[in-house]
């Protein structure tokens, strides 16, 4: 991956939409291949993209904490179908995934690593989605959506 990644000065709100994980493959082979990153968030890019790849994995495998029932029936089924409908999400950018532990990320190439993983482990799994901690219950192609929606919101603060 290149080593030329810059801290932009300015806030970079770079227009992408991604609905598929085939779509976010193809973003991340621009990105590999990208002589220069500029980043304008807060985490570092290899932080960024790990959040992303736990969003993922948490799907399949429970997130750490929840919230309340009714949260999630009311306020987070709600907030999902705008997302879905906008075709879009919008979320604080510098917010960890709730109850998460993050481990610092040892390498933006390990980052990218996971993420890739997380993505085919993602498409070939068969058992039953956990519910998201904010949206409730989603089946297999809301999540794929709503990770998608979730990784094209943080890469709206890089460009390459």
């Amino acid at each position: 991956m290149t080593e030329n990644i810059v801290k932009s000065k300015n806030l970079i709100q770079r227009k992408i939409q991604l609905h598929t994980f085939d779509m976010v493959n193809l973003e991340l082979e621009k990105l590999q291949l990208a002589s220069t990153i500029l980043i304008s968030a807060e985490w570092d890019l290899a932080h960024t993209i790990d959040h992303c790849a736990r969003s993922i994995e948490y799907a399949m495998l429970g997130f750490p904490q929840m919230k309340s029932p009714l949260f999630r029936h009311v306020v987070g089924a709600a907030a999902f179908h705008v997302f879905d409908w906008r075709g879009e999400m919008r979320h604080a950018l510098n917010e960890e995934i709730l109850g998460d532990s993050v481990m610092p990320v040892d390498s933006l190439d390990n980052a990218m690593l996971r993420l890739k993983s997380s993505i085919y482990a993602f498409q070939s799994w068969h058992a039953p989605m956990h519910p998201h901690f904010a949206y409730g219950a989603l089946s297999k192609h809301q999540y794929e959506k709503a990770n998608s929606m979730h990784i094209a919101n943080h890469f709206s603060e890089i460009e390459y």
